[in-house]
């Protein structure tokens, strides 16, 4: 099956790609259905790419690969809206973001998405102490993406 995007262009899906977002996302709250692609010319990134709105797909980065100390508190709630129980492991991802005037490559801290791989279901978690930035900074080393100096380290 094959979506096509304005990004990226027709970008080919298999069924073990497709997410549920019950909620949608920030900003996308009836944008519910997408795939998690990983591309290989744009590793390490992987695209949310919704079903229905080619304009919608946005860059993530798993949050372990990025700010392997980032360990927020996902609450009972957060793990029931996608199916998982406190022993699941769950996968974390972060927004990315590419400032065109500066090129500097962002994460977002704050609202990640949670991803059970046995349901297939996700959730993005608005985290509402603040202590996470919206804009952590990423470092590029010869195209490969590293932690940040002090990565993971909370908002000011």
């Amino acid at each position: 099956m094959r979506i096509e995007t304005r990004t990226l262009g027709a970008v080919e899906v298999t069924p073990e790609s497709f997410l549920t977002l019950p909620e949608g996302l920030v900003g996308y709250e009836g944008e519910r259905e997408y795939a998690l692609v990983q591309p290989e010319r744009f590793a390490p990134f992987a695209w949310l790419l919704s079903f229905s709105d080619p304009d919608l797909a946005l860059p993530v980065l798993e949050a372990r690969r990025i700010a392997p100390d980032y360990s927020p508190t996902w609450n009972n709630t957060d793990r029931r809206a996608i199916g998982a129980v406190e022993s699941d492991a769950l996968e974390v991802y972060l927004v990315a973001n590419l400032e065109p005037s500066t090129g500097a490559l962002t994460v977002n801290l704050r609202a990640p998405i949670l991803v059970h791989p046995a349901t297939r279901l996700g959730r993005q978690v608005v985290l509402s102490e603040g202590r996470y930035a919206i804009d952590h900074p990423v470092r590029s080393a010869h195209g490969a993406v590293q932690p940040a100096e002090g990565s993971a380290k909370h908002a000011a």
